[in-house]
This record gives C-alpha cells, structure tokens and sequence, in this order.
C-alpha cells in the first residue's frame, strides 16, 4: 500500500478537508483559493445536508460546508466522474446558500456565498482552465455587480504539472497535492506550509478501521476510474466508426452518380 492517502477519493478528501481535527487543513486551502478577501482566521462546519424549499424538490448533501469567522459561507465539493451539467449543479448548490439565509425582516441582507469546485473533468462548452472564477458581472460595463455569489472552478486534469517544484502558484500547489500525494514517497522540503497535509494523509499513523474505510474509498473511486476511460474509449470507437461509414456512403453517391449498378455498389462498399 502506498504511504500517502489519494486525496481525490471521497473517505480522504473529506477526512482531510472536512474533519475537525484537520480544520487548520482547511483554512490554508481556502486561503489559497479565495484571492483578494480578509483571511480566513476559522471556520465553523455545519450541517451538510440541505433540505428542498418545496416537497417535490431535490435534497442536496455538501462535501464540507462552513462559515468563516467573519460570516461567508463555503461550500467546498469534489465531483470526479464526468457531469454534463455540472455548471448548473454548481450554481444550484451555491444559490441554495443564499436562500438559506433568508430571514423575515432581514431587509433581504445576505452574507457572501463561495462555491468552491474541485472537478476531475473539463466542463462543458467552456475553455479548459486550471482555475476558472465565475461573480455576478454587469455585461455591458465588465464591472462586479455583487459580491454575494462567487463560484471558483479547480480542473485537476489541467494540473499537468511533474513536481511540486514546478508548480508557480499555491492553487497549483494544492491541486498538484490532490492529485499525485499518493505517489509522493516522502513530504518535500522547504514546504512547512504542507507538514500538517502529509501528516493527516499518513496511512501509517492511522487506526485499522481508518484504513480499511479509506481501501474501500479508493477502491470506488478506482473502479469510477476505469469506467469513465471506458466510456471514453467507447465514444471514441463510435466516432471512428462514423466516420467510416459517412466515408463509405459518400464513395457509394459518387458512384451512383458515376452510373453503377445498386448490386455492385452494395458488393463494392457492403451497404
């Protein structure tokens, strides 16, 4: 077994970023993610689980949710598998935070909300980026219109880099720790600011039961893995095998419209 925990399976990264006992984990990470903001000082973890405004609604469940000492609220999600809507779940999750807020008498007053996305995928109708921000922009003007809804997107398969050495900027610091600690034999030097990440994801240190809830984590997301090279391997085939077909009909019109008998060209082309 390797040393480190694969941060990217479910058991690890909310162990890691979503557990008490790791809560300085979280507040570095957050920092490193939120630019331009007051640091984050403490968090406060809340309840994950959001119910629907309505009966019929759809119950959702966070990964981490907490609000920082000074009132933001955060929710943090890691989503690996391909999702083609994702973008909509993402703003979905993040305005329902807003709602959540909404108290009579309140003068319709609301605290910040980020939404912050780790994604094993590339989005949909987007351009492949390592981090993508997305706030509510006046179109015409290019100016911030509020505040109070910023979602930040983290492609780990735009993370490329080999070594933590390489990377130039502590976003690409963390994602490069996400995505290949388990392959990491030894924490680096001269990166005290991840002593207590390689500490917490030391499979060494932790109790049996810990360890066989984490096997099993990384099974899963193995086994989610393999089924998406899958699935993308089969869309590929498909691809191909219509453009060979399309190859094949436009040689057929052609000779259609050469004059050739229906039989010889189904003999020609086996259509």
């Amino acid at each position: 077994m390797k040393r480190y925990m694969h941060l990217m399976s479910d058991y690890a990264f909310k162990k890691i970023f979503g557990s008490e006992e790791n809560k300085s984990i979280l507040i570095k990470f957050l920092n490193a993610v939120i630019p331009n903001e007051d640091k984050i000082i403490d968090v406060i973890f809340r309840d994950k689980e959001a119910l629907p405004f309505q009966e019929d609604g759809k119950r959702m469940v966070y990964d981490i949710y907490c609000l920082t000492h000074d009132g933001r609220h955060i929710v943090v999600e890691m989503q690996r598998a391909f999702q083609p809507t994702f973008s909509d779940r993402a703003l979905l999750y993040s305005s329902h935070l807003l709602l959540r807020q909404l108290r009579s008498g309140n003068a319709y007053e609301v605290a910040p909300v980020y939404g912050i996305f780790l994604m094993g995928f590339n989005m949909i109708d987007q351009t492949p980026a390592l981090c993508r921000r997305v706030s509510l922009m006046d179109e015409d003007r290019h100016e911030l219109f509020s505040n109070k809804l910023k979602l930040i997107f983290l492609d780990l398969k735009e993370m490329t880099k080999n070594s933590l050495e390489e990377c130039l900027n502590p976003i690409e610091e963390w994602l490069f720790l996400i995505k290949n600690m388990e392959n990491m034999k030894d924490k680096p030097n001269n990166y005290p600011t991840y002593d207590e990440l390689f500490e917490a994801a030391d499979l060494s240190s932790m109790a049996n039961e810990d360890v066989v809830s984490y096997s099993q984590s990384r099974r899963k997301m193995q086994d989610d893995m393999e089924g998406m090279a899958y699935f993308g391997r089969m869309q590929r085939e498909e691809g191909r095998e219509e453009g060979r077909l399309s190859t094949l009909i436009e040689k057929a019109k052609q000779a259609k419209e050469m004059g050739l008998p229906d039989d010889i060209i189904k003999s020609l082309f086996g259509l």
